[in-house]
């Protein structure tokens, strides 16, 4: 028997880019990624001058979308990312379905944040430094089932862009001015379950997924409106041909936030991750 294809995947890691003003990008079809260290350089207490990481898969059976945003360091951030490519990306892109329903989606996503919390363990053991915490922001979509699944920890965002708005609907939906991370010892899967988020429901007229890390509004250094920022950028990408909206996106975003940074004279990093659905038959 033949064996399946593996998922296309691409991956932007912050301790390759350390240039201020400089956005690294990489896409595929509808999808696309973007990484920044900042517009301005960090006003705040930092280990490393990069400490998010982006991740996109695409494979015969969906599409998977990761953004995450490390503390006290990028090994955090980079050894999450790893596990999501290594472990869930062939399997969450692969065609067979995944008879996933929204019970089942909640146990996996606790699934989920506990190996990648055990992932930032390991990683900082290896290197030998001390464990970087990371927000996590992860988006799946199974166009044959029409399914939309996400999984939040932190105060990185997730957007869903619909025909006529945008909705949060990562931690910042909540209101809640706490925020917890993914990689510490204590953590168990019943205490992530009531400091995160999961949802799981149908596709519908989505049009496009934008998760996004905090450098675009963190207060004082972003956009005082994140949500409209990303339906600026949406609008901004209609121009543009088809097979390049999503880069667009991630670039005109990106750079709402840079540019937020410079006027503000502090920075932070910004890392983007978009699933454009516009023109495609799941749109």
């Amino acid at each position: 028997m033949k064996e399946p294809a593996p998922p296309s995947t691409a991956a932007i890691l912050g301790r390759q880019h350390h240039t201020l003003g400089a956005l690294a990008t990489a896409a595929e079809g509808p999808l696309a990624i973007a990484l920044s260290c900042g517009g301005a350089a960090k006003t705040y207490a930092h280990t490393e001058p990069n400490e998010d990481a982006v991740f996109y898969a695409r494979g015969a059976g969906g599409w998977l979308l990761a953004v995450a945003d490390g503390h006290h360091g990028s090994s955090g951030s980079e050894a999450v990312i790893d596990c999501i490519a290594s472990t869930l990306a062939a399997d969450w892109t692969g065609e067979p379905a995944l008879g996933f329903d929204p019970k089942s989606w909640q146990a996996c996503a606790m699934d989920v944040l506990y190996a990648c919390g055990r992932a930032v363990l390991r990683r900082a053991a290896d290197l030998e430094v001390p464990p970087a915490p990371t927000t996590l922001s992860l988006c799946l979509v199974r166009p044959q089932e029409s399914a939309l699944a996400w999984i939040g920890m932190g105060d990185s965002h997730l957007f869903h862009v619909g025909p006529d708005s945008v909705e949060e609907l990562g931690w910042a939906s909540l209101g809640r001015k706490d925020r917890y991370f993914v990689g510490y010892e204590a953590a168990s899967h019943e205490g992530m379950r009531e400091r995160s988020l999961a949802g799981y429901g149908a596709l519908g007229d989505t049009r496009a997924l934008v998760l996004a890390t905090d450098g675009l509004s963190e207060e004082g250094i972003g956009v005082r409106d994140p949500g409209g920022a990303v339906l600026d950028a949406v609008r901004a990408s209609e121009e543009c041909p088809r097979e390049l909206r999503p880069v667009e996106l991630a670039r005109a975003l990106s750079q709402t936030a840079m540019d937020a940074h410079a006027s503000q004279r502090a920075g932070d990093n910004i890392g983007c991750a978009v699933l454009d659905l516009r023109g495609t038959d799941s749109a």
